[in-house]
């Protein structure tokens, strides 16, 4: 895997404090937070769902996997 995006971290981020929203929500409110395209926003979603950062399907909330959390733990500078 390569480094993250700044939008991928900013999507890890956001499904963190949103945990109740289906992805499509949490990138359709991103999107118009940040003026971000959505189809920018879509694709990273897409990338961090292969990379085993998220999980989703078209009608559960999004959240981040055990990698994802671990993820945002080093770039907050929580890892040890």
């Amino acid at each position: 895997m390569k480094a993250l995006t700044e939008n991928q971290v900013l999507l890890l981020k956001e499904i963190e404090k949103n945990s109740t929203k289906t992805v499509t929500s949490l990138v359709n409110k991103v999107a118009r937070a940040t003026r971000i395209p959505l189809s920018t926003l879509k694709l990273n979603a897409r990338m961090l769902k292969k990379f085993g950062l998220v999980e989703y399907d078209n009608s559960n909330p999004v959240g981040l996997t055990e990698s994802g959390v671990f993820i945002l733990s080093i770039l907050r500078g929580e890892s040890g």
